[in-house]
């Protein structure tokens, strides 16, 4: 996300709204933006943490970051050890991500479709939405034979190294593709995959044209995936479809010619349920 100075705080933020640089400091408020610093912190370091981890992770002051840890404990967002003063995320804070899944409409609507797709494909099959850099999984179906078991709803990956992120992007203005990679950590794919806006682009063009997007084993090893977009009201492209198969048992060649239609297809009908949930 686009960094820019936070005046209550004098810290780097990395919050600021990625599509939407042009914040209003009148109404902004930095103390939530330091809150959702130190929640942030945990959900890219999923495990117990000190005051002073917390510190570096969140990129605040050592006096902040502890009045933000006083405060989450006090309203049981976060525990902390008795023995090693260390804080973690309590069960209270999965309230935020499952209030998310109840309210988004196309998650219980277009579930029997991925049940479906499943169903046809023996294979993962997915619904995934853009979040800045980041495709993230807010609906999913998995394998019988499943390989990929850390990925779970709320999972996010780089969207530029991804089948569904790609998918997305091709249908977007170009300056948010650029934007979305050049702000994207691309030395976490240490794998085979895009690593310039060149190769980007060109690939973007091809999965318009086509319809649908590949990805082979980038941002998942032994991953190979396909998905298409989902559109909404105007025609504009609000998710994507994904189904992700093993290298072991499936082709590049093979995803695109058995599953990619499937996905595609799905797409579609996703589509039709999106257009009555997504009008302003």
């Amino acid at each position: 996300m686009v960094e820019s100075s936070n005046k209550s705080g004098g810290q780097q933020s990395s919050l600021r709204t990625f599509n939407n640089p042009q914040i209003d400091e009148r109404l902004y408020l930095g103390t939530i933006e330091k809150g959702m610093l130190v929640l942030n912190a945990f959900c890219a370091n999923p495990r117990p943490m000190t005051l002073a981890e917390v510190t570096e992770a969140s990129g605040l002051n050592k006096s902040a970051a502890q009045r933000v840890l006083y405060t989450l404990h006090a309203l049981r967002y976060l525990t902390q050890s008795e023995t090693t003063r260390q804080y973690a995320l309590s069960t209270r804070a999965m309230d935020l991500g499952n209030a998310y899944l109840r309210s988004n409409p196309l998650v219980e609507a277009t579930f029997p479709l991925l049940l479906e797709a499943n169903r046809q494909s023996q294979e993962t099959v997915n619904l995934t939405e853009l979040d800045g850099t980041d495709i993230v999984f807010i609906s999913r179906v998995p394998s019988r034979r499943i390989m990929s078991s850390y990925v779970t709803v709320g999972t996010r990956l780089p969207a530029f190294a991804t089948a569904p992120g790609r998918a997305i992007l091709a249908y977007l203005d170009w300056k948010i593709a650029e934007q979305t990679f050049e702000t994207s950590d691309v030395s976490a794919i240490k794998r085979r995959g895009i690593t310039d806006p060149s190769a980007l682009r060109t690939e973007l063009k091809k999965i318009f044209a086509k319809g649908f997007a590949v990805a082979n084993q980038e941002a998942i090893p032994g991953d190979i995936s396909t998905a298409a977009p989902v559109f909404g009201y105007n025609n504009e492209v609000v998710a994507a479809v994904n189904i992700a198969a093993s290298a072991a048992r499936w082709t590049i060649q093979t995803v695109e010619a058995e599953l990619s239609p499937i996905a595609v297809e799905t797409a579609r009908q996703l589509s039709k349920i999106a257009l009555q949930y997504r009008r302003p």
